[in-house]
């Protein structure tokens, strides 16, 4: 998708959804006090966006706690031929232990994000497979997260779009 593909939005749909990012586990009447709208205004915006594919709910689970302590990304140009690209295709959709994989521009062709318990397992099984389809393979170990926030980036397209926008904290009262 382009910029010039981009949904429009406005300023409370922005609102909204720093509001639902913040605090996911709210209701329509929660976020309208938040909000200050009526309920039914929080539930019909809410259903547009989410039909319009704009706002996603989602699950994220703490690997490492459930034995997957390696997670690590790695980077892959495959240059070997069509049949090296079909058989990495194939790889990437039928491995639970990818549960990213991107096609890109840059060094790397394809990049990816993979689990697995520990990181002499990784060596010696996705990697492995994967280096096998790879003319040049990269991998870095994830140690810690450092940032993950969604709330930040919308509140920014809000401030941008809208300059004279409310500046104001969500909270909850």
């Amino acid at each position: 998708m382009t910029s010039n593909d981009a949904i429009l939005i406005d300023e409370f749909d922005l609102l909204l959804l720093e509001a639902v990012i913040r605090y996911p586990n709210l209701d329509y009447k929660a976020l309208a006090k938040m909000l200050n709208v009526d309920q039914r205004t929080v539930a019909k915006r809410t259903r547009a966006l989410e039909a319009r594919g704009i706002l996603k709910h989602t699950v994220e689970i703490d690997w490492a706690k459930l034995g997957l302590q390696a997670q690590a990304f790695v980077g892959l140009t495959t240059a070997r031929g069509i049949e090296y690209a079909r058989r990495l295709n194939e790889l990437v959709s039928t491995d639970p232990r990818i549960m990213e994989a991107y096609e890109t521009l840059g060094t790397y062709q394809y990049f990816m994000n993979v689990v697995e318990i520990d990181t002499f397992n990784m060596r010696a099984s996705i990697l492995k497979d994967l280096d096998l389809l790879a003319a040049d393979l990269t991998t870095t170990l994830v140690t810690r997260r450092i940032k993950s926030d969604q709330g930040a980036l919308v509140r920014y397209l809000r401030e941008r779009r809208f300059p004279r926008s409310r500046s104001r904290d969500l909270v909850l009262e």
